[in-house]
């Protein structure tokens, strides 16, 4: 698997949570720059993604990447899983 392969299945696997997180599966068309909270996602929704990413990839964040910037987009949080799965 090349690098590009790794992105888009960690995009797609980072949508498939995102989706989860806000209750509604039939979201398909968030696109990867959208702003999650023009979709739904509030911060008990925001909360409870960070979580599960944390389990789904073995990761634990630090208190100082836990900016709603960082999780503001797919893209923005792919972003963030490949520097801390890089680590």
């Amino acid at each position: 698997m090349n690098e590009t392969t790794d992105v888009l299945s960690l995009s797609s696997q980072v949508k498939d949570l995102v989706l989860r997180s806000l209750d509604d599966s039939s979201k398909v068309s968030i696109g990867a720059d959208e702003e999650l909270t023009n979709h739904g996602l509030d911060s008990i929704k925001a909360v409870s993604l960070i979580l599960e990413l944390e389990e789904v990839f073995d990761i634990q964040f630090a208190d100082e990447e836990l900016l709603t910037e960082h999780f503001s987009t797919i893209n923005k949080i792919v972003h963030q899983l490949q520097n801390k799965l890089a680590d």
